[in-house]
């Protein structure tokens, strides 16, 4: 069983008051408490100063929470395993006067980096080992972000100072001076979270605000290419290859539904033949999911062109051959007459952000258009129900989808009214006359 005792050496007028913790037979330690008492004012009876005064009797008091302290420690450590030894005494002590400097990793950035470690061994909930090389970098960005708020507000954050006021003072310092858009913004504060519910699982403190601490999308107009404009894009011929060669990725892009990431690593090898057609069969690079691509003929066209192979590429990286696409592809457009002016963001090198406003449809085409092109015309045919594209696309949930096309669950509703309203006309087309039976029949 667990014992607290106090106990005085000396008989000085400023004897170092000691606490002995023991446990029975298997463990007994003394310490020094910090405390001072004179002998003349110290109860061996009771292991206590003998409250002759106001001082005394509030060292008492310290003395009597310090017991409770150790005691209340050692059952929490006790359970989870804790090794029991003279330095955790030592070390209870020194928290309980606040002389302990917090472990590093209860700083937020330190356990930013940790956290960073850690990835390539931890686990998925669906059970596999690691993350992609391109989740370690989106942490290292924000975990840098991080690195310049602290020199922003000239303060060193701990774990549990990130809640409410912190998320607001964060977001505030990435959109006014971090070159940062809004749904980037929003999308930081969930990886913050993220790092700190780790640390919370690992038993360190956090804010009791922290579940209260929301990411945030805002939305954003979405201008998809109609299949009338990505046909005047097909019938388009440039002068320069590497735009015959964009608009031909492009016009893949708008058939196959995949981001960039995927589009760009397609080969002849991915094709595979099931039953009497061919697919592009295609592991998803940021999801990790597996699609199967019926080709679609103007793919096949293509393909053709170029003697059943796809189109060469710009780069044999994958993010710099995207940069190349993404400048290419705005010429293509241009030169194509895709001239309509919408309402979009429009990204400024000098403020290095997407600026809202008014702008030729041509300027804002981005390789990622490709993908929300497949989704957003596919949808408006009735004769594509919503899950096989979402098979394509690999949309988790059909929330998601429709969040990802801009529309809502209304539409849905409003098809299916669309649907009921022409098979009622087309009954009264028919005019079919229904015969009852009657018992008359009979005579």
């Amino acid at each position: 069983m667990a014992k607290v005792q106090f106990l005085i050496q000396g008989k000085s007028s400023n004897n170092q008051i000691y606490l002995r913790f023991s446990l029975g037979r298997k463990f007994d330690a003394k310490r020094k408490t910090g405390f001072v008492c004179d002998v003349k004012n110290w109860s061996n009876t009771t292991g206590f100063p003998k409250p002759v005064d106001p001082a005394h009797k509030n060292l008492k008091s310290s003395l009597q929470k310090l017991e409770v302290f150790v005691l209340e420690e050692y059952n929490q450590d006790f359970a989870k395993g804790a090794e029991i030894n003279h330095e955790w005494l030592e070390n209870k002590i020194d928290v309980f006067n606040g002389r302990v400097e917090p472990d590093q990793k209860e700083y937020l950035v330190a356990y930013g980096e940790y956290y960073i470690e850690q990835l390539p061994y931890g686990v998925s909930p669906k059970g596999k080992k690691g993350v992609s090389e391109r989740s370690v970098k989106k942490y290292r960005t924000i975990v840098n972000k991080l690195i310049d708020f602290q020199l922003y507000k000239k303060k060193i954050f701990l774990l549990k100072d990130v809640g409410l006021s912190f998320s607001k003072d964060f977001v505030r310092f990435l959109i006014d001076t971090g070159a940062t858009n809004d749904n980037t913004a929003g999308r930081y504060i969930k990886f913050v979270k993220t790092i700190i519910l780790d640390a919370r699982k690992n038993g360190y403190e956090v804010s009791p605000q922290i579940d209260s601490v929301k990411g945030f999308t805002v939305a954003t107009p979405i201008n998809p290419l109609s299949f009338e404009e990505i046909n005047k894009i097909k019938n388009t011929e440039f002068s320069e290859d590497k735009y015959n060669l964009t608009r031909d990725w492009f016009i893949i892009g708008c058939y196959v539904g995949q981001r960039a990431s995927d589009l760009f690593r397609m080969n002849t090898k991915m094709i595979q033949r099931m039953g009497d057609f061919d697919f592009i069969v295609i592991t998803q690079e940021k999801t990790k999911k597996l699609v199967q691509i019926p080709i679609h003929y103007e793919v096949k066209n293509i393909l053709n062109k170029y003697n059943g192979e796809f189109p060469p590429i710009f780069s044999k990286n994958i993010e710099t051959n995207t940069t190349l696409f993404n400048r290419y592809i705005k010429k293509v457009c241009e030169q194509a007459g895709i001239d309509e002016v919408v309402e979009g963001n429009l990204f400024n090198k000098e403020t290095k952000r997407g600026e809202k406003g008014v702008y030729p449809k041509w300027k804002l085409v981005s390789s990622h258009d490709c993908r929300r092109s497949f989704a957003t015309n596919f949808y408006a045919k009735k004769e594509y129900p919503t899950p096989i594209l979402m098979n394509i696309t690999a949309h988790s949930s059909e929330k998601q989808f429709l969040e990802y096309i801009g529309q809502k669950s209304i539409d849905q509703s409003m098809q299916l009214a669309e649907i009921w309203s022409k098979q009622e006309n087309d009954n009264k087309k028919e005019g079919k006359l229904v015969l009852l039976k009657t018992g008359s029949d009979n005579l």
